[in-house]
C-alpha cells in the first residue's frame, strides 16, 4: 500500500508539473498576415510523449493546418533545417520571421503554409516539436493567433506585399460597391491589363477567370516579365480590369511595389 501511495504521489506530481511550451509573440498580437513576428517558445516544464524534459534539447517544429502543411516540414524523416528552432537559452527557442528556406523566404505566417493568396482559410494552426531524428516528439499543439480583420475592396492583389517571384493574383471584386466603373457590374467576361511601370511596351492584357463575385488572375512577374526581371528593372507593376467584350470600360488604376528577393 505504501508503495502504491508512493508511486500516485509521483503521478500526481507529473500531472501537475508537466506542462505543453508556454508560446508568446512579439508583437504580443499577431496575425498570419503580419511580417517580422517572432514567436517564443518556454520549454522550462515542458516534455514529450514519453514525460521527458525537453530542456537543452534541439528542437524541430512540425506544423500544420487544414489549409496546409508547412512549407518547413519537409517529410517526416527528413525534417528541413529550416524547421529547426533557434535556442535562446536551454528553456526558451524561437521561430523569427522572416524564415530562409533554401532560396525561399517566408515573410509571414499564411505564406510558410503555402496560402498567402487567401490567409482566411487558416482557421488554426498545429503543431509539435521533436528533434530531428525523430527520437522524441510532443503531442500535437496549438499556435495562437488574433484574427485579420478583412476590408472588402474593389480590386486587391494577394500577397499584398510580394516579390518579383511570388505568385502574385490580382482580383477584382465585381460586388463591391460603388464600383469606379458602374458599368463593370454586369460584365460577363473581364481581363486586366498589366503594364511595368516605365515600359509600356512590354504590358500584357489577360483574361481573369470567374471564382464566386471575384475575377481574378495568377501570375508570377519574374516569368511574365522575364526580359525586365533579367535587366533587374521589374519594381513595380500597375494595373486595371477591364470588359473584354468592350474594353473602353475600365476599372480605375491601382499599383503594387515589387519586392527582391529575399527581402
Amino acid at each position: 500500500m505504501k508503495n502504491l501511495i508512493t508511486y500516485i504521489c509521483i503521478l500526481c506530481s507529473t500531472l501537475v508539473f508537466a506542462q505543453d511550451p508556454v508560446i508568446t509573440g512579439t508583437p504580443s498580437n499577431y496575425t498570419v498576415i503580419d511580417e517580422n513576428v517572432e514567436l517564443i517558445f518556454d520549454v522550462t516544464n515542458a516534455t514529450d510523449n514519453g514525460g521527458n524534459s525537453l530542456v537543452g534539447k534541439d528542437l524541430y517544429i512540425w506544423a500544420f493546418t487544414s489549409a496546409g502543411d508547412a512549407k518547413t516540414n519537409g517529410s517526416w524523416t527528413n525534417i528541413k533545417s529550416s524547421a529547426q528552432l533557434n535556442k535562446i537559452s536551454s528553456t526558451e527557442y524561437s521561430l523569427k520571421f522572416p524564415i530562409t528556406d533554401g532560396t525561399e523566404t517566408y515573410n509571414t505566417l499564411a505564406e510558410l503554409f503555402g496560402v498567402e493568396a487567401a490567409p482566411g482559410s487558416i482557421t488554426s494552426i498545429g503543431y509539435l516539436l521533436r528533434d530531428k531524428d525523430p527520437t522524441f516528439q510532443t503531442g500535437d499543439l496549438n499556435i495562437p493567433f488574433s484574427p485579420f480583420k478583412f476590408d472588402a475592396a474593389e480590386v486587391r492583389t494577394f500577397p499584398a506585399s510580394a516579390t518579383v517571384k511570388d505568385v502574385l493574383l490580382l482580383r477584382f471584386n465585381q460586388s463591391f460597391l460603388p464600383l469606379s466603373n458602374p458599368a463593370l457590374t454586369g460584365a460577363q467576361n473581364i481581363s486586366v491589363y498589366i503594364e511595368p511601370i516605365g515600359n509600356v511596351t512590354s504590358a500584357v492584357e489577360l483574361k481573369t477567370s470567374k471564382n464566386g463575385r471575384y475575377f481574378q488572375l495568377g501570375i508570377i512577374p519574374a516569368i511574365t516579365f522575364e526580359t525586365l526581371y533579367k535587366a533587374g528593372s521589374l519594381r513595380e507593376l500597375k494595373y486595371y480590369f477591364f470588359d473584354t467584350d468592350n474594353p473602353s470600360i475600365k476599372s480605375a488604376e491601382s499599383s503594387i511595389v515589387l519586392k527582391k528577393v529575399g527581402i
